[in-house]
């Protein structure tokens, strides 16, 4: 048919993005749904901080400020900028490891905010399922609990059990960690953006298969490498981390202590929540 280029066996040529290009919208993509999810991230970490010096008290009241900024956007500032910065993210690695022309350093993670990313995930997930997915739930007793109802006297309950206060303290730091590195991350990359020439466009390449052609190999050694930060900086990092993290535990304690007793039914219906969760029983025994 006129205006398909052909094959030689007389089969017609598919036109498939290069690797290179599938790397960019990966990165466009990744870095973007970052920058959207901290519009959420921001705020809703600012709660435990206050606890530190306003205890409960001072939480409760930030946490709404904070609610009243993105839950009227939630889907679109939360679940998904989430959902997208994970399929992105999980999509550029595995892009990036079946890379075999690129170093062994770029294909795999191996800096400390790219390996956390994975435990990360399994902080999150939990986090979003006990606090926000079952707390909805209308069936009796949990019965929808109210923004106001899924207060952090919830969260001073759950403190009671030792382990949800490895899981606050574990998302706290991973979170942050990678959110800052990747923060810088985003802000190189963004950098860089505005400095790139434009180019051809390379989506006339055409080709019956998946491989590698010149153009692709040059955008993965394009690509830039694992983002090394100064000592002095990494430093500094540390020790962000761990005052954070000291005042984080401060509010924590605050929390759990200005918390008291839970009223019989408040009790009843936070207890129903961590009863759905699929890991009720492990959590019983912590």
């Amino acid at each position: 048919m006129a205006g398909k280029p052909s094959s030689k066996d007389g089969g017609t040529f598919l036109r498939l993005p290069t690797r290179g290009q599938l790397l960019r919208a990966l990165t466009l993509t990744q870095n973007t749904s970052a920058m959207a999810f901290t519009i959420f991230l921001v705020p809703h970490l600012a709660s435990p901080v206050v606890a530190a010096f306003a205890g409960l008290d001072g939480a409760e009241k930030t946490m709404m400020i904070a609610r009243d900024l993105y839950l009227p956007l939630e889907p679109i500032v939360v679940y998904i900028p989430l959902t997208i910065h994970l399929l992105s993210s999980l999509s550029r690695r595995l892009l990036l490891s079946t890379s075999t022309s690129l170093s062994k350093s770029i294909r795999f993670p191996t800096l400390p905010h790219q390996i956390l990313a994975y435990p990360l995930v399994f902080l999150l997930i939990p986090h979003i399922i006990t606090h926000r997915l079952i707390p909805s739930s209308p069936a009796p007793p949990i019965r929808e609990l109210s923004p106001s109802e899924l207060g952090w006297e919830f969260v001073g309950y759950n403190l009671q059990n030792w382990g949800a206060w490895i899981a606050y303290l574990g998302l706290v730091g991973a979170g942050v960690w990678h959110a800052l590195v990747g923060g810088m991350k985003v802000a190189t990359w963004l950098k860089n953006l505005r400095r790139r020439p434009a180019k051809g466009d390379p989506s006339n390449v055409l080709s019956t298969k998946w491989k590698v052609y010149p153009d692709d190999k040059k955008e993965c050694d394009s690509d830039p490498a694992p983002r090394v930060i100064p000592k002095p900086r990494k430093l500094g990092l540390r020790g962000l981390i761990m005052v954070l993290l000291g005042v984080v535990s401060i509010g924590l304690a605050r929390v759990t202590r200005d918390t008291g007793l839970v009223s019989g039914m408040m009790k009843r219906r936070y207890d129903a929540v961590f009863d759905a969760t699929p890991w009720a029983n492990l959590y019983r025994l912590l």
